[in-house]
């Protein structure tokens, strides 16, 4: 399970919202959402956003888990 669904499980709970709303804003399916909270995926750059902010995360504390996939090198 990804640090981050941890996360956003605690942070929804302590606003109050629930999955339809945050996946609202987010602009995913609730189902999506779900699997996010659960740790079964991790949502793209844009829905990720959304999410950090409506929730007041620190934006950098998962630099990991959303570049991953991508490498970055020096020119």
């Amino acid at each position: 399970r990804l640090r981050l669904s941890g996360d956003l499980v605690n942070a929804r709970y302590a606003k109050g919202y629930n999955q339809m709303y945050v996946a609202e804003i987010a602009d995913l399916s609730v189902r999506e959402y779900q699997r996010i909270e659960k740790g079964l995926r991790v949502p793209g750059a844009e829905p990720f956003l959304r999410l950090v902010y409506l929730l007041d995360l620190d934006v950098e504390s998962y630099r990991e888990v959303v570049m991953k996939d991508i490498s970055i090198h020096s020119r």
